[in-house]
């Protein structure tokens, strides 16, 4: 993980405690669709809950450079969840 990731996650985790995952068990269920390419997993998953824990989330991740993967249902077919350079998934079930 890059060092502005590092802190990028730490921001992320001070500000969302436990709705915010790191464990690869986790990232990698994130990085998973449907498709044949090969999983790339993020840094770290958030389930906001409302529209102000997106925004904040966002003015983090655009802060530090982190990228930001939507996740849905996780039927990606072309690797839309696949996150090439980490970043963090936003998982919007909750």
């Amino acid at each position: 993980m890059r060092d502005s990731a590092r802190a990028a996650v730490a921001a992320l985790a001070a500000a969302f405690g436990n709705r915010l995952a790191t464990g690869d068990m986790v990232c990698r269920q994130h990085a998973q669709g449907t498709t044949w390419l090969p999983i790339e997993v993020p840094d770290a998953v958030l389930w906001p809950q409302e529209t102000a824990d997106v925004q904040a989330a966002m003015r983090i991740c655009a802060q530090h450079r982190l990228p930001v993967i939507a996740y849905g249902m996780g039927t990606s077919l072309e690797g839309q969840v696949n996150a090439p350079e980490g970043g963090l998934c936003l998982d919007f079930r909750d």
